[in-house]
């Protein structure tokens, strides 16, 4: 009995000293994770101030005839939520102004690029993204996809230059189309007039011949809207900051549909939002972005997006 219980005795000491020992080497671990973790939270920090910093102010601004045609006008509320919101008004009937987008680079894909890339390529005066896109995942600022460059294919349909091209789930998309002489309108079954020139997809209808539609329990969020009147000459674009407590959380598509049809709309359509909401216009020759888009939890960093609808005037 003895022997077994010294036996028991030293079990139990060679065990804790075994515990005191992995603790010792546990706390040591924790400690270079710890560092490793607050070095990593100062540089997103030293990065989030640089970023923070120039993002838009969220006093309201008004700039009459930001280019001849289009009005442009910063809002922000802060109940029941803080938002930063980017309204466009556009008369599609301005001489000399024309629509624009881009093509894949294969019948199904698209080479992902900015808005802002997309803007200086193409000389617009306004430029934002368009269809909801696949393949995509943005997990951290250095896991994401797809990066400039890499190929993602479009929901829904979309035209440019009176060419269209059909991603999955083709007309199940409603879409936005436009014609050559720069007539809007939105098509809940997705199938746009053969004379379309310049067309996208969304996921949801928000304003329906003047009616809301009912969007119970929904997410504030980042988003890129469009809006036409009743005869389809005249556009709102509406871009809204999201993620982003306290300067904005974004918005849900009740406020939208109640924002748009407040200065005209008739029909409005949400296209791809998120990080992917980017709004870019032309200052002093220059491509500026206006609002303050959120990718890879990075104020400021554009993300890579599929297709685009934009404005330019015609030297012609």
């Amino acid at each position: 009995m003895m022997r077994a219980r010294n036996f028991l005795i030293k079990s139990l000491y060679d065990s804790q000293d075994n515990f005191y020992t992995n603790m010792t080497s546990n706390h040591s671990s924790m400690k270079k994770y710890l560092k490793i973790g607050l070095v990593f939270l100062a540089m997103v920090t030293i990065l989030g101030g640089f970023y923070f910093g120039r993002r838009p102010s969220r006093d309201p601004l008004f700039i009459e005839n930001i280019h001849p045609g289009i009005n442009y006008f910063r809002g922000s509320t802060t109940l029941p939520y803080r938002t930063v919101y980017h309204l466009l008004e556009i008369d599609l009937m301005t001489p000399g102004l024309e629509l624009v987008s881009n093509d894949p680079v294969s019948p199904r894909e698209y080479a992902a690029q900015t808005v802002q890339a997309f803007a200086e390529e193409n000389e617009t005066i306004v430029a934002v993204n368009g269809n909801f896109f696949y393949p995509f995942y943005s997990s951290t600022p250095f896991s994401y996809y797809p990066r400039v460059g890499e190929l993602v294919e479009i929901n829904g349909t979309a035209f440019n230059a009176g060419k269209m091209w059909k991603g999955p789930g083709g007309n199940k998309w409603p879409s936005l189309c436009i014609s050559d002489d720069n007539v809007a309108e939105i098509k809940t079954n997705g199938i746009c007039p053969a004379e379309t020139y310049i067309g996208l997809a969304g996921n949801i209808q928000t304003l329906k011949d003047g009616e809301p539609v009912d969007f119970p329990n929904e997410d504030k969020l980042p988003r890129t809207v469009v809006g036409i009147n009743e005869t389809g000459d005249r556009m709102w674009v509406l871009t809204v900051d999201g993620r982003q407590w306290p300067y904005s959380a974004g918005s849900t598509h009740y406020f939208n549909q109640r924002l748009l049809k407040s200065v005209g709309a008739y029909n409005v359509l949400n296209l791809d939002g998120g990080g992917s909401s980017t709004l870019v216009i032309q200052q002093d020759g220059e491509q500026e972005l206006f609002n303050a888009p959120y990718h890879t939890r990075i104020v400021m960093r554009q993300r890579p997006v599929a297709n685009f609808l934009g404005f330019r005037i015609s030297e012609e």
